[in-house]
């Protein structure tokens, strides 16, 4: 059927933006956090990461930030929502990020006196 057919070439065509803005390290991608290894958390991170996506393609969003500018419109505001939505649960399915031990500060070593 016509529309399951163009259903599936939109999620294709925005499995290659993810894919590209990955591959490409793209800041607006990183934004949403490296995607989870686990397949069941990866497949849920992809989908998020695809609606993103496809509010950046549908207002033309080509900067650093995974939304863009404040959205204008009633529509866009709405979608805006959803793509909220979709970033925050995103970074909330992403991997850690590993975190270097933090440096505790140390005076001048002091000999001990002998007595």
């Amino acid at each position: 059927d016509a529309l399951a057919d163009q259903h599936h070439r939109l999620g294709v065509f925005l499995a290659a933006l993810v894919e590209s803005a990955t591959g490409n390290r793209e800041l607006w991608i990183a934004a949403l956090g490296a995607p989870p290894r686990a397949p069941k958390p990866a497949a849920a991170w992809q989908r998020e990461a695809r609606i993103v996506a496809a509010y950046r393609d549908r207002y033309t969003i080509t900067g650093p930030t995974p939304l863009g500018p404040p959205a204008e419109s009633t529509a866009q505001k709405l979608d805006a929502a959803r793509a909220r939505r979709a970033l925050d649960q995103a970074r909330h399915l992403a991997e850690p990020v590993p975190t270097e031990p933090a440096s505790t500060p140390r005076g001048p070593e002091r000999a001990t006196p002998s007595l």
